[in-house]
């Protein structure tokens, strides 16, 4: 006889943070017609699996404790004990790169963070996983698991969602657990289901949706882009006069290069040499350290010396590479790859070399020469993009585990078309208010931050359409707009967007009645 032992999803597993005074359902596979046992906190509870073995069952609800308790899961089939289980509030942080971005991304603002430890805030990250048949059950996520914020995880804590976290356990004495379910770059349509897109008659979207549910189209989508991008920079390597000269090396003689600004912009698409020769005082010679290149658009390759110590490969990153600084002379030189027929190095932002206390500035005069012009490249399609996906394969596995609340950074991806993202984003509370079973359940937004060196209409539409969920109970409108960077789509205050949806959560989540605040605005469920 085979024997099917018990399998749990990754969400209920050691470390879990469960929401506390909520009806808490745990799911799992066994064989069929199995008899399950949950023992947890001194109660047992059961429930019969189905002819597929699958069972839930429900055990009741639960006080807060940050004492670490066992769940214990048994049938005849075997046992799984799950440990560490902590009992608090558990918030949903989802949205695009603003709210994906970890701490790691931000650790020099923040670098006492990366050094603290507290068992009492614990992060899942779902795996960034789209699908378009059907919504995706629980124990469809893989390659998951808790983790308790400490120097070895902090790096890849969400930032906001951290100190959100962080404001809440310090205020409310609780365990907080976090999912993070964000990914860069979607538009909302990405986290709607197909009867939300119905309900609007997004025609456009459902298309979409539809057509990424042909057999083997995004398969062969992704596997001819993967084709012609091989190809395109087999060819632009073959055609790039620096990769066949050396323009890297040291010794390299570029005294007829054109001297530039390291942020003069480039208007050709192609590969694009750079170099700057820089004295190494003798006191730092073999130290270890860092060069800070800002971001550019859109790739780049840095050599020091003419050995590679990095690369980035689209634009948003800061570039910042460590290396061993040599002793005398040291020749920087950076392969830069422009494909969309303009970009360079971002002006505004900080170039120079970090050694111990010491900077040596980078910015200014450097040489610069066109390596091989190309041409454009053919935008990538990206399927994480797509309407119903993302709901599909990271909202819908979650919708079993009770939660506190939502809170979203999402925007910046549909200000290019604005005008129906208020009906889009109402959809998207109601929906999962309803997936859920949660009738009010707390959705707090985050504003997009300022961006561009003008105002841009588009976006001040977008912030003006978000203001449109406030007419549903229990929402919350967190302002950003101070907080942006003219020449950065990712700010890097992500301490002020915690701080304040977390005052937020305190208003619409946790019943305070809180002086007024500028930086706010909120609908109670009266």
């Amino acid at each position: 006889m085979v024997i099917i032992m018990i399998k749990l999803s990754p969400l209920f597993s050691d470390g879990m943070v469960l929401q506390r005074n909520a009806d808490i359902k745990i799911s799992g596979l066994s064989a069929p017609g199995d008899i399950v046992g949950i023992t947890f906190r001194g109660e047992r509870f059961t429930a019969e699996a189905d002819e597929g073995g699958a069972w839930a069952c429900r055990t009741g609800k639960f006080p807060e404790t940050a004492e670490p308790c066992e769940m214990t899961v048994v049938s005849k089939e075997g046992e799984v004990v799950i440990r560490d289980v902590l009992v608090g509030d558990v918030w949903l942080c989802s949205g695009q790169s603003n709210m994906e971005l970890t701490l790691d991304r931000v650790r020099h603002n923040y670098p006492r963070e990366l050094t603290a430890t507290d068992p009492l805030i614990r992060q899942l990250k779902v795996p960034q996983v789209y699908n378009f048949d059907a919504p995706v059950a629980e124990r469809g996520l893989s390659d998951c698991a808790w983790e308790s914020f400490n120097p070895a995880t902090a790096p890849g804590f969400t930032a906001a969602g951290y100190f959100f976290a962080k404001n809440l356990r310090g205020r409310y004495k609780i365990p907080i657990g976090l999912f993070a379910c964000a990914v860069g770059g979607t538009p909302v349509a990405a986290w709607m289901s197909r009867d939300m897109l119905e309900s609007l008659n997004l025609s456009g979207d459902l298309d979409e949706a539809v057509e990424c549910q042909s057999p083997g189209y995004v398969e062969k989508i992704l596997s001819d882009y993967d084709l012609y991008e091989r190809d395109y920079h087999k060819r632009l390597n073959e055609a790039d006069e620096g990769l066949r000269q050396g323009f890297m090396n040291a010794k390299y003689d570029c005294s007829g290069w054109e001297e530039v600004s390291l942020c003069a912009p480039v208007e050709k698409s192609g590969s694009y040499w750079y170099r700057k020769t820089v004295e190494i005082p003798e006191s730092l010679s073999g130290k270890e350290a860092a060069i800070f290149l800002g971001t550019a658009v859109d790739m780049d390759e840095v050599f020091i010396n003419g050995g590679k110590i990095g690369a980035t490969h689209y634009r948003y990153p800061p570039r910042e590479y460590k290396f061993v600084l040599p002793e005398g002379k040291m020749t920087i030189a950076v392969r830069l790859l422009c494909f969309n027929g303009s970009g360079g190095f971002t002006a505004g932002k900080n170039y120079f070399i970090a050694a111990e206390t010491k900077t040596i500035n980078v910015g200014g005069a450097w040489k610069r020469r066109l390596g091989a012009p190309f041409e454009p490249k053919k935008p990538q399609t990206f399927f994480a993009y797509k309407p119903t996906g993302l709901f599909n394969g990271m909202i819908s596995p979650l919708s079993n585990y009770a939660v506190k609340g939502v809170i979203w950074y999402q925007g910046e991806s549909d200000a290019g078309e604005p005008s129906r993202y208020g009906e889009k984003l109402t959809a998207v509370i109601k929906g999962w208010r309803e997936l859920w079973g949660i009738e009010d359940m707390p959705f707090l937004i985050t504003q997009p931050a300022y961006y561009g060196y003008t105002g841009n209409a588009d976006w001040e539409i977008l912030r003006e359409r978000q203001k449109l969920c406030l007419s549903l109970p229990n929402t919350g409108l967190a302002a950003a707009y101070d907080l942006g960077e003219h020449n950065d789509l990712h700010p890097q205050n992500k301490r002020d967007i915690g701080e304040r949806l977390a005052r937020l959560a305190s208003r619409v989540a946790y019943g305070e009645r809180l002086p007024p605040n500028m930086f706010e605005m909120y609908n109670l469920l009266k």
